[in-house]
């Protein structure tokens, strides 16, 4: 299960057997929590099947998503880079397949040259999703709000099909826009009434990515 990590594709196959020796595989039920904010030996988390929410709270207990962790997606490593607690709790979205490698076997699969070059593209493509959901909390309009974490999610799908994406639940759309669930589930539809998405199962296909990015930016698509 693990060759399929982001982190382990271009590893050899000694490093790919060892780390999966050495990884704890647990299921998670909907709603648990695999890792608290502050927890001083938190482990590298790989994501095997399933969707992770990485959150931190606001000091009046409002809840501040930072990024969704993605099947062969893994979270944890800079806390561990920087032998620090961990930044955010770790809650399953939806029932999950996790594999948990402590900290002492984790910093020397980080150090591997060919994981160091995967982890350096997973560091950067989760900036750039931070940032993007920054910049969409700042978005005067609900719906503008909505759309740029739905754009946020296909960026940062690592499916070579990247038109058709598992979206993070309404829930957590929600926290990460700043709406209502109410909200989503009307932005969700008003999208797909005007062709710009598709719904297929729990996915979403886009039929307008154009379209998409001017509602997202908070343009009005021609």
């Amino acid at each position: 299960m693990l060759r399929k990590q982001i982190l382990l594709r271009e590893a050899r196959s000694e490093i790919v057997g060892n780390t999966t020796r050495l990884t704890k595989v647990v299921h998670v039920k909907e709603g648990d929590y695999v890792c608290y904010q502050g927890a001083i030996e938190s482990p590298l988390i790989f994501l095997v099947e399933g969707q992770l929410r990485v959150s931190t709270y606001s000091e009046d207990g409002v809840e501040l998503p930072l990024y969704v962790v993605n099947p062969d997606e893994c979270t944890g490593e800079i806390s561990i880079l920087n032998c620090a607690p961990t930044v955010g709790n770790v809650i399953a979205t939806k029932g999950s397949i996790v594999g948990l490698l402590d900290r002492a076997h984790a910093r020397r699969l980080l150090s591997d040259p060919d994981v160091a070059r995967a982890l350096n593209n997973l560091i950067a493509s989760r900036a750039k999703t931070l940032l993007v959901a920054r910049s969409s909390r700042s978005q005067p309009r609900a719906d503008a709000r909505v759309t740029a974490v739905i754009e946020a999610a296909i960026n940062q799908s690592a499916s070579f099909d990247s038109s058709l994406v598992e979206l993070p639940n309404q829930v957590t759309i929600a926290a990460m826009a700043g709406v209502s669930r109410e909200t989503v589930s009307r932005v969700i539809t008003s999208l797909e009434k005007r062709g710009i998405v598709e719904r297929e199962s729990k996915a979403i296909r886009i039929r307008d990515r154009v379209a998409l990015h001017h509602l997202a930016t908070g343009r009005t698509p021609s």
